[in-house]
């Protein structure tokens, strides 16, 4: 099972929460003993706002903490994903920090640069693309929703005589090439990975009809493309999609392994045969 961190993997649990009433140069002292730099504002035990440090500068030290509050705090589950929680930071432009509760509790604080940190780490130093959990989480994202989907599998064809033949180096630039000219044709809509070695992903949020066309489009594309030393491109693809007759048991997290596994399993049969690419419909009883 693909291990996508939460929340709870990345917040800080050390914080002050501080009372409306307070005094700002009360929070001001705090902020000594804080990586974060905001605090939960309470009121009679109810959480009632947020402030920052930035808050904090820009107020008169002999005012109190009331005058200071902005918006209303959101308060995000532990259990969150990480991609959830960077979805809904990308949504809330103008906060910085969200408030963590866990088993009904308040229980610390997520900032937008805890999680800008964190989420550095899913992304390939090569190409700039993010690893293969972030297809997963947007798959099951889009299946809970009873949305259609279709999995492009990218596959470079014989990348391992290339990089024996021409170093590692050259090969590098190959496998950004590809990247770039992916991440330049897919929708707006639609999820790219670097999957791992020469392999990348594509999810679709459409028709296996769409897919099978983008697939075809990408392929023509990167094939006909001119790289470094003149060596020659092209990929072999494995695409699955459709829609079940009827509704999914399964949990969606084991039901995208499988349609990965199965679209990279025909972007293998596909390259054996010499073919473009291999399309594998979903039925009952297949995913």
């Amino acid at each position: 099972m693909i291990n996508i961190k939460r929340v709870a993997n990345i917040y800080s649990k050390e914080f002050f929460a501080v009372n409306v009433l307070d005094g700002v140069s009360k929070a001001r002292s705090l902020l000594s003993e804080m990586d974060h730099g905001c605090f939960p504002v309470m009121d009679e035990g109810n959480l009632v706002g947020i402030i920052t440090y930035k808050d904090l500068l820009r107020t008169h030290p002999n005012r109190i903490i009331a005058d200071v509050i902005g918006e209303e705090p959101i308060i995000v589950p532990a259990e969150m994903p990480l991609w959830q929680a960077k979805e809904l930071f990308d949504e809330k432009t103008r906060l910085d920090v969200f408030i963590v509760e866990d088993e009904g509790r308040l229980s610390g604080i997520l900032t937008r640069n805890m999680l800008k940190i964190q989420l550095g780490s899913h992304i390939d130093l090569l190409t700039g693309l993010y690893r293969s959990d972030y297809i997963y989480y947007h798959g099951v994202r889009l299946l809970e929703k009873k949305q259609e989907i279709c999995i492009i599998f990218f596959d470079i064809n014989n990348f391992g005589f290339i990089d024996k033949t021409y170093g590692h180096t050259v090969g590098d630039i190959i496998l950004v090439e590809v990247s770039r000219l992916l991440k330049e044709n897919i929708p707006s809509k639609a999820f790219l990975c670097r999957f791992g070695g020469d392999e990348f992903a594509v999810l679709l949020p459409a028709h296996l009809d769409d897919g099978t066309g983008l697939a075809y489009r990408l392929a023509n594309i990167i094939d006909n493309h001119s790289y470094v030393h003149d060596i020659i491109i092209s990929v072999s693809a494995g695409v699955i999609g459709g829609r079940r007759h009827e509704e999914r048991a399964d949990d969606p997290w084991n039901t995208m392994e499988q349609l990965i596994n199965i679209a990279s399993l025909r972007s293998t049969e596909a390259k054996k045969i010499n073919a473009k690419l291999s399309v594998a419909k979903i039925e009952d009883g297949i995913a």
